[in-house]
């Protein structure tokens, strides 16, 4: 792992995607604090980074949980049926 200041991340961006491509992650500081990092991230792992970081997604799913937790759901026959819970 390596630090940059905002600056040096600015006059090297390649060389710090570069890095951040073969495996070393970068942390870009600014007035010396920690503000943003550069990782590698592969056409597989889009899906779920971009999954993990959805409110919506996020909220979907706690709704489903708290949906079987207490029954509200319908079978897949059911539903292909034209049966439909409320």
């Amino acid at each position: 792992m390596r630090f940059v200041s905002i600056s040096e991340l600015k006059n090297g961006a390649s060389q710090v995607v570069h890095e951040a491509q073969s495996g070393r992650s970068v942390v870009v500081v600014r007035h010396g604090k920690p503000c943003a990092a550069v990782i590698r991230l592969s056409e597989q792992d889009i899906d779920q980074f971009l999954f993990e970081d959805s409110a919506i997604v996020r909220r979907a799913l706690t709704e489903a949980l708290d949906d079987k937790k207490h029954r509200r759901y319908v079978t897949l026959k059911d539903y292909l049926g034209g049966k439909r819970s409320s």
